[in-house]
C-alpha cells in the first residue's frame, strides 16, 4: 500500500473504533418509476433508482458531523455536513443550490413527478453551481440557506439564497439565485415564492417561478384525502414566448413500503392545437 492508502485506512479504522459507541449508520433505497401513454403508445421510465447510505457521529469538540452517500446509475455522490452549533456547513459533490433545495412545488400532488416549475425551463442555478458549499441555520423563526458555487469557464461563482418561515399557519418559502456570466451572456437573477396551507382537510399550494429571462410560471392546486386515497388537482400557467396552460389530476394510494398513483395531465399550448397533449401516467414508488 502506498502512503495515502495507509493513511486513509488508518483514519477510517480510527473513526470507526473511536465512534462505535455513539455513531449511527443507516442504509436505504428508493425506486421511482412510471408507465405512461401520451397517445402514441405506452412507454416506461424511471426517475430514481438509488441507494442511500448515511453516517453520523460527534467530534471531540462536541460538534456533530454526518456523511451521506447516494448511489444511482453510474454516479456516486457524497456530502459531509458539520453542525457547528451556529449553523450547519455542508460540502461535497451532492450539494444542491439553496434555491434548488427549497423550490419544491406545493401545488403538485403527483406521486413521483413533482419538482418545481412544471412547464418552463426553470433556472435554479444548481447545474451552473457545480459542487456548492452550503451554510444553513434557523434564527428568529426563519430557516435560511446560502450556497456558493464553483467558478466555471463561462460563469462566476453562483450565489443562491433561500428562506422559509411559518406565517399565520401557512408555510412560505422564497429564494433568489445570482448568475453572472463572464462573456456577453445576459446575467439573470431567477427567483421563486411558494406558499402552502392546510385547512379543513384541504391542502392548498401556490408557486411562482420567475426565470428572469422572459419566462414566468405560476401554479396553484388543492389536495385532500378520501376513502384511503390521496388526491389533488393542479393548474399551471407559463407566461413566455409561447404561453402554455396545464391541468393535472392525481390520485395516489399508499400501501406501506410501496405507493402507487395515477395522473392525468392536459397541456394546452397557445397558437393552435398541434402541440397540445393529454397524458396518462401510472407511477410507483418502492423504498426500504
Amino acid at each position: 500500500m502506498n502512503r495515502s492508502k495507509i493513511m486513509g485506512a488508518t483514519a477510517l479504522a480510527s473513526v470507526m473504533a473511536a465512534g462505535a459507541a455513539q455513531a449511527e449508520m443507516s442504509i436505504g433505497g428508493l425506486t421511482i418509476g412510471n408507465i405512461s401513454d401520451a397517445g402514441n403508445g405506452m412507454s416506461q421510465g424511471f426517475s430514481t433508482n438509488s441507494i442511500y447510505v448515511s453516517y453520523s457521529d460527534s467530534l471531540d469538540n462536541g460538534m456533530g458531523i454526518s456523511s451521506a452517500m447516494s448511489i444511482y446509475s453510474t454516479n456516486i455522490l457524497t456530502g459531509i455536513s458539520i453542525d457547528t452549533g451556529m449553523g450547519t456547513v455542508a460540502i461535497g459533490n451532492n450539494r444542491d443550490s439553496a434555491v434548488d433545495k427549497n423550490d419544491g412545488n406545493p401545488a403538485c400532488f403527483s406521486l413521483g413527478s413533482c419538482g418545481s416549475a412544471e412547464l418552463g425551463a426553470w433556472v435554479d442555478g444548481d447545474t451552473l453551481s457545480g459542487n456548492s458549499i452550503a451554510y444553513s441555520n434557523s434564527m428568529g423563526g426563519l430557516d435560511f440557506m446560502i450556497t456558493r458555487g464553483m467558478e466555471g469557464a463561462n460563469v462566476d461563482p453562483v450565489m443562491s439564497y433561500a428562506v422559509g418561515t411559518s406565517l399565520m399557519g401557512a408555510t412560505v418559502k422564497a429564494g433568489v439565485t445570482s448568475i453572472d456570466y463572464k462573456d456577453t451572456t445576459t446575467d439573470i437573477d431567477p427567483s421563486f415564492v411558494t406558499v402552502s396551507y392546510s385547512i379543513a382537510g384541504l391542502n392548498l399550494g401556490y408557486g411562482m417561478y420567475d426565470s428572469d429571462n422572459g419566462s414566468e410560471e405560476t401554479t396553484m392546486g388543492v389536495g385532500t384525502s378520501m376513502a384511503g386515497f390521496d388526491m389533488g388537482i393542479q393548474f399551471a400557467s407559463l407566461d413566455a414566448a409561447t404561453d402554455v396552460d396545464m391541468m393535472e389530476i392525481s390520485v395516489n394510494k399508499s400501501m406501506g413500503a410501496a405507493s402507487f398513483g395515477l395522473d392525468y395531465t392536459d397541456t394546452d399550448e397557445a397558437g393552435g392545437t398541434a402541440n397540445d397533449t393529454q397524458n396518462w401516467r401510472f407511477g410507483y414508488v418502492v423504498g426500504f
